[in-house]
């Protein structure tokens, strides 16, 4: 067995929305290698128990007119299932591009069109579900609900735990901490991808039940904004024995124009063949 954390000058470029006429600039936020804290990490004990966390993947878009209700399934989702089912709003496909006012807030981004790309079938909307199958296996939003109560009822093969911390002595950075406790053997390497969403955020939508149809004011929740890893993620053991655990502290260099109470960090635990082992979805809490 290999637990190795593979930090090879990774970067997460992170879209954000300007003021005024919705201009999108791409800062860049670098994930150091070493935890930078004055306080030692916070320690973690091994999970023998704890349930199988959910990741809801809608692929969506602005100019989409059938999205919005498949966005409301996903909160209604989430809503039910607190703290165990995490929805991640990916914009990309033709229906995300920029076109004229009001839809012209590019929320696309480089790891939302890798995500797009792996689809079986690009449309909007449609989703994933733990990513079971496949990155490329598809789940209507008509079987959502179905789907997310059968891995819900699964036991989970790895538990992941976390928490997200501003420093209070050096404004601007946030120490991520993360810990992983392998129940089963996992043959093959597993990743760690590290996802920002933001909610909140204000732009133009479509809503074919709506009239009008063009909603300007629409709020956009759980919206991928990039990555601190890499659309893929970081290789952090390999064929790690049932029982094994590895604990992994990052320090990053937050962007003010993020809205940190409204942002998260998305922890995804991933296997060989891309399925979701088990998700954690954290606040940035002070």
């Amino acid at each position: 067995m290999k637990l190795h954390s593979r930090l090879l000058g990774l970067f997460g470029f992170v879209l954000l929305l300007a003021s005024g006429c919705d201009v999108i600039e791409d800062p860049v936020v670098p994930l150091t290698i070493n935890y930078q804290g004055a306080a030692e990490p916070p320690t973690f004990d091994a999970m023998t128990n704890g349930p199988q966390h959910v990741l809801l993947e809608d692929f969506t878009a602005h100019q989409c007119g059938n999205c919005p209700p498949a966005g409301a399934l996903a909160a209604q989702l989430e809503a039910e299932h607190e703290g165990l089912v995490h929805v991640l709003a990916i914009h990309a496909g033709s229906l995300a591009a920029v076109s004229d006012a009001p839809f012209d807030t590019d929320w696309t981004n480089e790891e939302a069109y890798v995500y797009w790309d792996q689809l079986a079938f690009q449309v909007n909307p449609i989703g994933r579900v733990n990513r079971r199958g496949g990155p490329a296996e598809i789940v209507s939003p008509n079987n959502w609900t179905t789907v997310v109560g059968a891995e819900l009822a699964l036991t989970p093969s790895a538990h992941l735990q976390g928490v997200a911390i501003p420093d209070p002595d050096a404004p601007g950075n946030v120490h991520l901490h993360t810990h992983v406790t392998f129940a089963d053997a996992i043959p093959g390497e597993v990743r760690l991808a590290l996802l920002i969403s933001e909610s909140h955020l204000v732009a133009a939508q479509l809503d074919y039940g709506s009239s009008p149809e063009v909603i300007e004011d629409f709020e956009h929740n759980h919206l991928l904004r990039g990555s601190l890893s890499g659309a893929e993620g970081l290789v952090i053991a390999t064929d790690p024995a049932a029982g094994s655990t590895i604990q992994l502290d990052y320090t990053l260099a937050w962007e003010d124009a993020w809205a940190l109470e409204n942002s998260h960090i998305l922890a995804i635990l991933s296997n060989a063949d891309g399925e979701v082992l088990n998700s954690l979805d954290l606040p940035i809490n002070p």
